[in-house]
């Protein structure tokens, strides 16, 4: 039977809900959701790319919740998650910050927030490093791992829409510069996995870069129906991957390094 990455490790969330983290994470959500979004909205006039935006940060957020609290919080950050959907489906549908936006935005709110917030929370704690065995035997090589790509994946995504949509307009990059951002966010993903994972994993978010080139197409060509040649796509796989592998080689070697450090002092 195929290891479902996340089902053994939700099942650690078992302890007593941690309200302060709860409080938290919907704060926290607050600042990371609606600030994205009145950084986005006057450069991205989009429904859809102002969607992602504003799903992104509730990955984000409980991405936050999962990776700084201790022990396992998957569920608290699915408790804020609803919260924040709760709340900003108001703030979206009786205020005129609203104003304009489709029913479509509202419904992303309230069918994915919650399943969002508990995804970024898993990829936290899988960062945090709070699932690994505590003896060193998860430092050991055991092939490919696919709860990696996973993280990967997620983290990849919420980079590249960082990188893209976040940073170019806070920072007044011009829109033909952005595939640079865009290409840097795999280095800092592949560097991220690299240097926080257990062992070697170099070809875990190098697969993960990959997909995500294919996930960004199909929101290009189906959200924002923007057609995209073929070329174009292989090309943003071949690369994604690339970048992806150099940065988890960066990562692997900087936390090598570090070890050596802490081994000789």
């Amino acid at each position: 039977m195929k290891e479902n990455p996340m089902s053994d490790e939700t099942k650690k969330a078992a302890a007593p809900t941690q309200w302060k983290w709860v409080v938290i994470g919907v704060v926290v959500g607050v600042v990371i959701i609606g600030g994205s979004f009145f950084i986005v909205a006057p450069t991205f006039h989009s429904t859809a790319i102002q969607s992602l935006v504003l799903l992104i940060g509730f990955v984000v957020t409980g991405a936050v919740v999962g990776y700084f609290s201790p022990g396992v919080t998957i569920k608290e950050a699915l408790y804020a998650g609803l919260i924040l959907m709760l709340l900003f489906g108001l703030i979206f549908t009786t205020t005129p910050w609203g104003a304009g936006q489709s029913a479509q935005m509202i419904l992303l709110l309230l069918v994915f927030s919650g399943i969002l917030s508990q995804a970024g929370a898993w990829m936290g704690e899988k960062l945090q490093g709070s699932f690994e065995k505590k003896d060193g035997t998860a430092k050991d090589d055991v092939g490919f791992q696919w709860k990696w790509v996973f993280a990967g994946l997620a983290l990849g995504l919420v980079l590249n829409v960082m990188f893209v949509f976040l940073l170019a307009p806070l920072f007044n990059i011009d829109l033909s510069l952005i595939h640079i951002a865009f290409s840097a966010s795999f280095i800092v993903l592949g560097f991220i996995i690299g240097y926080k994972s257990p062992g070697v994993t170099l070809k875990e978010p190098a697969v993960a870069g990959a997909i995500a080139v294919i996930g960004e197409w199909l929101f290009i060509e189906y959200g924002i129906q923007l057609p995209v040649p073929v070329g174009y796509i292989a090309f943003g796989v071949v690369e994604g991957f690339l970048l992806t592998l150099f940065g988890a080689w960066l990562g692997e070697r900087y936390q090598l390094a570090k070890e050596s450090k802490e081994i000789a002092g």
